[in-house]
């Protein structure tokens, strides 16, 4: 039997997202997110161990459309390319482990999760 490691709520929700290093930025969407990483799709190709700040928008619970900026540091875990009809750039599934993010905003993507404000159905464990 498989032992499960992972110890993060992970939702899929599409939340607005910034990723950044030194050279670039690009805008995009989570394809999931928990307290301890996102994982979305770009069209940029970002290598294994890649160091980048992100910038995501999570709703706030109780406050109707009231969004918080979200920042935090991570490293890309894993990519890979994606291949879609009719597109003009390559595209990249990229997961990224959070290295650095306060507390504050942690436990903000930890009561989104658990708000409610996600499908349950779309909801699983990961670390």
């Amino acid at each position: 039997m498989i032992q499960e490691r992972r110890k993060h709520l992970r939702a899929k929700k599409n939340l607005l997202l910034k990723i950044a290093d030194k050279s670039f930025d690009v805008i995009t969407e989570t394809v999931d997110i928990s307290s301890s990483g996102i994982y979305c799709r770009i069209t940029r190709l970002l290598p294994v161990m890649s160091r980048i700040e992100a910038i995501m928008l999570v709703p706030v619970k109780g406050n109707g459309k009231h969004v918080k900026k979200i920042k935090a540091k991570g490293v890309v875990v894993r990519t890979e390319p994606v291949i879609l009809k009719d597109a003009d750039r390559a595209h990249y599934n990229v997961a990224i482990f959070f290295t650095d993010m306060s507390k504050k905003d942690q436990k903000a993507i930890e009561s989104y999760i658990d708000s409610g404000n996600t499908d349950e159905a779309k909801l699983r464990i990961t670390n």
